[in-house]
């Protein structure tokens, strides 16, 4: 299982800030600490980025490049900031996302193809479906436009989008259905991913980390291949080591099951 470190993100106040002010420091920290951790992507998360958008995204994989070089997902609704970032990475990205809305397939898809990347297709069109039928026919629908646009199987990661358990705790067993049923629908395999703190999104602070590691192993055990995670948990990261180390994808060492 592949951990996507979600921490460099616009959200964040002191990361927030470093971009606005175009303070390499604080981000090429967070970066070092979150490949030292063990993360396998970092994801660059720049939410719409309506203004200065490709000039800040170019900025930032340089500066992250110049102390990682772990796989980027670069992360932003803004297809010009997207590409920006793409004609700067050293590696193709995963771009994060598209989804069935027509504004999402005309412009970010056509990216992953044109510069043969990994994209991430988020299972939503004009609403995000409870049921897992509907997830699964959209993920269908993107699988299939993604094909006809050039980029294959090997490079699709479907989201089937984790809900906050506090508002819709109906949605955790659609999300495994899901998982579970993306490996039975297509001949060539997808990867799949998610973002795992929204599973706890709105909890205590000091609770949240909980949610996320028992939720997890559920995932994956319905075949979930990654996760977009809070790298800077030790014990999260724990937990992944030890999920790869008990799924025969990594060798087990003692020091696996240690905080760090």
């Amino acid at each position: 299982m592949k951990a996507i470190a979600e921490n460099i993100n616009v959200m964040s106040k002191s990361i927030g800030a470093a971009m606005q002010e175009r303070n390499p420091e604080p981000i090429q920290k967070l970066a070092r600490e979150c490949t030292e951790a063990g993360a396998d992507l970092l994801d660059i998360n720049l939410g719409p980025a309506r203004k200065g958008g490709p000039e800040l995204m170019e900025w930032m994989v340089n500066i992250i490049q110049e102390v990682s070089d772990l796989q980027l997902c670069l992360d932003t609704s803004n297809h010009e900031a997207m590409e920006a970032g793409v004609k700067a990475c050293k590696k193709p990205p995963l771009l994060n996302s598209f989804s069935a809305q027509p504004d999402k397939m005309a412009h970010i898809l056509p990216l992953a193809a044109r510069y043969e990347c990994e994209i991430i297709g988020l299972t939503m069109s004009t609403h995000i479906p409870k049921d897992a039928n509907e997830r699964l026919a959209i993920a269908y629908e993107l699988v299939m436009a993604a094909n006809e646009a050039g980029v294959p199987n090997s490079k699709i990661w479907i989201d089937p989008i984790v809900m906050p358990i506090g508002v819709a705790q109906d949605h955790a067993v659609p999300v495994m259905d899901v998982v579970r049923g993306l490996g039975e629908l297509f001949e060539e395999p997808v990867q799949m991913t998610c973002g795992l703190s929204n599973v706890s999104n709105g909890a205590p602070d000091e609770l949240r980390s909980s949610i996320e590691r028992v939720y997890l192993p559920m995932l994956v055990a319905c075949g979930m291949t990654s996760a977009i995670l809070n790298a800077k948990d030790p014990e999260m990261m724990r937990t992944v080591r030890l999920i790869n180390d008990l799924s025969d994808e990594a060798l087990y060492s003692i020091s696996d099951a240690e905080l760090k």
